[in-house]
């Protein structure tokens, strides 16, 4: 049995739509002869009758109008598609999913995401946050587009790494602290200070106390959470001091917070993760492109507290791994 074609299915719906094949030839641009044509050739290739032909008139059958509603369908898919594949074209519609550690989620990750639909208005953006490898189970399943994580140290063939910042943290105090005049701090001016914690089980916290215990500095350490946000919220409303991210210290110090620079660096890294066997979208290069554009804008806003890049310093000092492993 022959194929049917698509010019002929063409024909059919033209004459459905129009009611006669003359009117149908001027939709189609075609002559008149060459529609009965496709017409005649459609009904011996399924073997069905579609019309009564009456007075030069084409009544179609019940199977005529059962096949039309089918193919009404499929062409109303062809062209939604086909709008959708214009819209591509300039990216005004489609999909991001994003993961993200809660981190940089407070509000830079929000106010640049609301940068990103300003410029590309009807995509829809998603955004998770979750525990770093929370995030990289979701791009390794390939259910998000991109990740953004510490700098932990991943072996997992199904995702690609890269670094978006090489920074270090800073301290945080409250209002009128006794430290707010110093330009930096150290680990001996923080004796005695009632301090805030990350999680034990995570890696930073052990960088941290390092550093604190080669001085010989005595801390308080009555308080104890897992998110860095939660820390500068800690320290916000009077309860001790900490070193966290400086991308969410940068936050809070819009609300209060005394942010200094600490030394000696404690690194902390910012990385990037995506699927590795699938190809980046156009939406994700230009997220890629803002991100980066608001790390170089918030380094000289913060006056080098936050590092997009490891300094030739550090490098010397012998601090050059950076990164929370």
């Amino acid at each position: 049995m022959a194929k049917l074609t698509y010019r002929q299915i063409e024909a059919f719906r033209a004459v459905m739509v129009n009611g006669t094949t003359r009117a149908a030839a001027e939709t189609l641009f075609v002559s008149q002869p060459a529609v009965s044509r496709l017409l005649t050739d459609f009904e011996e290739t399924i073997g069905v009758k579609m019309f009564e032909r009456r007075r030069r008139r084409l009544i179609p059958t019940p199977e005529a109008r059962f096949f039309y509603e089918e193919v009404e369908r499929a062409f109303v898919s062809l062209e939604k598609l086909s709008r959708v594949a214009e819209e591509l074209r300039e990216f005004p519609l489609g999909a991001l999913r994003i993961a993200s550690m809660p981190a940089v989620s407070v509000e830079f990750l929000p106010a640049l995401t609301d940068q990103f639909c300003q410029l590309h208005p009807g995509v829809s953006v998603t955004l998770q946050v979750r525990n770093t490898q929370q995030v990289v189970d979701l791009v390794a399943s390939q259910h998000f587009d991109m990740g953004i994580i510490s700098g932990i140290e991943l072996n997992d063939p199904s995702i690609e790494i890269n670094v978006l910042a090489d920074s270090r943290l800073v301290c945080v105090l409250p209002s009128r602290h006794r430290l707010a005049s110093h330009d930096v701090i150290r680990p001996q001016d923080l004796e005695g200070e009632i301090f805030v914690s990350l999680g034990s089980e995570q890696s930073i916290r052990k960088k941290i106390d390092s550093v604190f215990d080669r001085e010989g500095v005595s801390r308080q350490l009555m308080i104890d959470t897992q998110l860095h946000y939660a820390a500068c919220a800690f320290v916000l409303a009077g309860n001790g001091v900490s070193l966290v991210d400086p991308i969410t210290a940068w936050h809070y110090r819009r609300l209060g917070l005394i942010v200094k620079r600490f030394e000696p660096r404690v690194p902390y890294r910012y990385s990037i993760i995506a699927p590795k066997q699938r190809g980046q979208s156009d939406l994700a290069r230009s997220f890629l492109e803002l991100l980066d554009k608001s790390l170089i804008e918030l380094e000289k806003e913060s006056a080098g507290l936050f590092e997009r890049k490891l300094q030739p310093e550090a490098l010397v000092a012998g601090n050059g791994v950076a990164g929370n492993k």
